[in-house]
């Protein structure tokens, strides 16, 4: 692969003799330093439509590209302003544009998006699917069946946390690269809070996603938090949802998303001996670093409060970015 002045290369390999889909790319004087030259997909991908691949691509990489953007497979010219387009208020160059019409497959089936979190505990139950797709990073192959799809992929190491729709963009760059072969028509992403910028950054996702014939569904955003609880699971079926979602923690006690759901069901019924156990946990999580949604922060704090908590700190330096928009 050649190495061209400012300009990001980014190729999807599609290799048939190897078990194993990878997207390389090649950094240059403008752009940031992704954590990994090459990120991977353990298992094969049979159908792959290019404009798809470049959505994908774009969507994995859109912390680290500045300047020129160049997809080595090319697009088409439908999708090449909704790409740019992701990018803003950075003005991408965009290499490799094909200026003829080319067939978008299409699809029947609705994923839901796991990212293990307490919401796509309640998104579960709340709206209907067709098959869950989740990545992991600790699964030893990647395991397909027609209700579940467990990815084993590095995609995660791509992810930002400092925020819900940052956090998930790398699980959407991976349910697109199975879109065709899943036949997937539709994303249930399980995002409830997002910040100014986020909310910016979804329309965008949203028009990408369209164009290349996949529809977006956020159930759970902007609603206000108690109202998932009705969604939430039994403790024990939680507990079983998050150590299966969370191969990586020896118990899901360790977890911020299993402490707000605790809270929640608890206070759904009432049960405020566990309200103040799971908040006074939460809080614990927060000094030492977890970064929580400005929605969950002020539900935490509330329920401190109510607790008689004299002093309450989350770790606002978290919430500084939103505070700030």
């Amino acid at each position: 692969m050649v190495k061209e002045e400012l300009d990001l290369q980014i190729e999807t390999v599609f290799d048939p003799s190897k078990q194993i889909t990878t997207i390389r790319c090649v950094p240059d004087n403008y752009d940031a330093f992704p954590p990994a030259s090459i990120a991977w997909l353990d298992g094969r991908i049979i159908e792959h439509n290019k404009d798809r691949a470049a959505a994908a691509q774009a969507l994995l990489l859109l912390p680290y590209v500045s300047g020129r953007l160049s997809p080595i497979q090319g697009c088409g010219v439908e999708i090449a302003g909704s790409l740019r387009d992701l990018f803003l208020p950075r003005k991408i160059i965009l290499d490799h544009v094909e200026l003829k019409p080319a067939r978008i497959p299409s699809g029947t089936r609705t994923v839901h998006l796991c990212d293990g979190s307490y919401r796509s505990a309640a998104l579960l139950r709340a709206r209907r699917h067709d098959v869950m797709l989740r990545l992991s990073e600790s699964a030893y192959t990647t395991a397909i069946s027609p209700r579940q799809a467990v990815i084993s992929s590095n995609f995660g190491l791509f992810a930002r946390r400092d925020g819900q729709l940052h956090a998930i963009l790398p699980l959407i760059a991976a349910a697109l690269l199975y879109a065709e072969d899943l036949s997937l028509a539709r994303f249930l992403v399980p995002v409830q809070d997002l910040t100014a910028e986020e909310r910016q950054l979804f329309a965008r996702v949203t028009a990408l996603l369209a164009a290349v014939n996949v529809a977006v569904e956020a159930p759970f955003l902007q609603v206000e938090l108690p109202a998932l609880s009705k969604f939430l699971p039994e403790p024990a079926a939680l507990e079983m949802f998050f150590f299966e979602r969370h191969e990586h923690t020896s118990a899901p006690e360790d977890l911020p998303d299993f402490w707000i759901a605790i809270l929640l069901r608890a206070r759904a019924n009432g049960d405020t001996k566990t309200m103040v156990a799971a908040s006074e946990r939460l809080q614990v999580l927060g000094q030492a670093g977890h970064q929580f949604s400005q929605r969950e922060h002020c539900f935490i704090q509330a329920h401190l409060r109510e607790a008689g908590v004299a002093k309450v700190c989350l770790c606002d330096k978290n919430l500084a970015e939103d505070s700030n928009q």
